[in-house]
C-alpha cells in the first residue's frame, strides 16, 4: 500500500512541476519582445501629402550610425536622455524625453511605438507619436492631444530611415529620413510644422556627435 501511495504522489508532484514549468515558460515568452509581421504592423498607416523629408551626411560609418538609432545607449548620445529599444521587428521603440517626471514616456515620449523595419546597418523604420500628453512644456513639446487622439492603435505616423555608405568615404554615412502619416486638420498641421523643426534639430545633433563623439 505504501508503494502505491508513493508512486501516485510522485506522479502528482511530477505533473505539478510540469504545469509550473509550462506556466513560467509562458510568462517568460510574454516578457520577451515578440517578432511581428511587417505587413501587419503597417496596417492602418497611410502616406499623405504631409511628409517630412530630410537628408544629412554624417562623419561615421553606417554601422555606427545604425547603432546610435537602435540602442538606448546610442539614443542617449544625441537624441533623448533615455530609451527602451528592442531591435527586432515589432519590438519597442520607446523614446523617453523627460525621465524624471515621465519615466515611461507616456506624456512626452513614444510609449507604445514599435519597430516596423530593421535591416542591419542599412534601414530602420519605427512608429512615432506626434502629440504631447499634457500642455506643461509649452513650445518645448508638440501640440497637446487627449489620450483618445494621442494613443490610438495603430499609431498613424511612422519614420523610415536609410543609412547609405558614401562611395570612397567609408567613414561617412548618408542618412535619408522620412516621417509619414500626418493627417489633415489644424492640430495635425501644428504638429507637422513642429516636427519639421524638431527632426532637423535631431539630425543636426546626430551630425555634431558623429563629428566629435569623444565630446559626449
Amino acid at each position: 500500500m505504501k508503494t502505491k501511495v508513493t508512486a501516485v504522489t510522485l506522479v502528482i508532484l511530477n505533473l505539478i512541476c510540469i504545469s509550473l514549468a509550462s506556466a513560467q515558460q509562458s510568462l517568460d515568452m510574454r516578457k520577451q519582445p515578440q517578432k511581428t509581421d511587417e505587413t501587419a504592423l503597417m496596417s492602418g498607416k497611410v502616406k499623405t501629402d504631409r511628409t517630412i523629408l530630410l537628408d544629412v551626411t554624417v562623419e561615421a560609418p553606417p554601422s555606427d550610425v545604425f547603432r546610435l538609432w537602435t540602442t538606448a545607449d546610442g539614443i542617449k548620445k544625441f537624441f533623448a536622455p533615455d530609451a527602451r529599444i528592442d531591435p527586432i521587428i515589432g519590438g519597442r521603440y520607446q523614446i523617453i524625453f523627460f525621465p524624471a517626471k515621465d519615466p515611461e514616456g507616456i506624456s512626452h515620449g513614444t510609449k507604445g511605438a514599435r519597430v516596423l523595419k530593421l535591416v542591419a546597418d542599412k534601414e530602420l523604420a519605427f512608429e512615432w507619436i506626434t502629440f504631447a500628453g499634457d500642455e506643461l512644456l509649452g513650445d518645448n513639446a508638440p501640440p497637446y492631444a487627449p489620450p483618445a487622439e494621442r494613443n490610438v492603435d495603430p499609431l498613424p505616423t511612422w519614420v523610415e530611415m536609410s543609412f547609405g555608405a558614401v562611395e570612397g568615404k567609408p567613414n561617412k554615412t548618408r542618412v535619408k529620413f522620412a516621417h509619414y502619416g500626418f493627417r489633415q486638420g489644424e492640430k495635425w498641421e501644428e504638429s507637422y510644422q513642429w516636427f519639421k523643426r524638431a527632426w532637423d534639430g535631431v539630425l543636426n545633433e546626430l551630425a555634431t556627435y558623429c563629428r566629435n563623439p569623444k565630446a559626449d
